[in-house]
């Protein structure tokens, strides 16, 4: 909450009134938090502003982080840019446990693409895993409320269009390493992959869902 409101002063609203009229292009401002994106349409625009904005957090007592800050070119004609300059494909950014990348619809047209960032994917597969072998001694029917929970809980957050592809690899990973651990029960407590579909049939585990599809995430970019 801190940070919200010192960084409305300190950064959003000098981006509004003293940047934005200032620059010859377009301009978009993202932030979460102190997590922020800066879209602007000409490189010039970017490069002053970069240089404008270290010197405005400085007189708050306030830095940039080098390892986080970066400038990329992204969008419509990045492709195009990328093969004239000998690369295989535009860079990436990440941004709030997401991988942005450019790539097209069905259309042929230009399009965000998103996926689970990999550091992210792993920390919530490793935070699923190090929880089962907590509770692997516990009922089964409690073991699976406890699993769905999480499961539910990564769902909604990283359940965007276009990223089903990820939530599936923590839906897969979680399936076998909760059949490992009903196997790690006791010495003779191996459960065969019959049983454990059994198992599954009485206690399922929530599927992978898209909780923002397509339609609903144009909404939000309108806003």
């Amino acid at each position: 909450m801190l940070s919200n409101i010192y960084l409305h002063y300190v950064l959003d609203l000098w981006f509004e009134k003293a940047v934005k009229p200032r620059l010859k292009g377009e301009a978009y401002l993202i932030r979460y938090i102190d997590d922020f994106i800066v879209c602007f349409q000409y490189r010039a625009d970017a490069n002053r502003f970069h240089e404008a904005l270290k010197k405005r957090l400085h007189k708050f007592k306030l830095e940039l982080e080098p390892d986080k800050t970066r400038l990329i070119e992204f969008g419509r004609f990045a492709s195009r840019q990328a093969k004239a300059q000998g690369k295989k494909k535009p860079e990436t950014l990440y941004f709030l446990g997401f991988t942005h990348f450019c790539t097209r619809n069905r259309k042929g047209n230009f399009m965000v693409g998103r996926k689970t960032e990999k550091k992210r994917l792993r920390r919530s597969i490793g935070k699923i895993q190090t929880t089962l072998r907590l509770i692997r001694h516990w009922p089964i029917p409690e073991q699976v409320e406890k699993i769905n929970q999480m499961l539910r809980g990564h769902y909604n957050y990283y359940g965007m269009a276009g990223n089903l592809k990820s939530l599936y690899k923590v839906y897969q990973a979680t399936d076998k390493y909760w059949h490992k651990m009903l196997c790690s029960r006791s010495r003779k407590g191996y459960v065969t992959w019959e049983r454990y579909a059994q198992i599954k049939s009485w206690f399922p585990i929530v599927r992978p869902r898209i909780s923002i599809p397509y339609k609903e995430l144009k909404l939000y970019v309108i806003l």
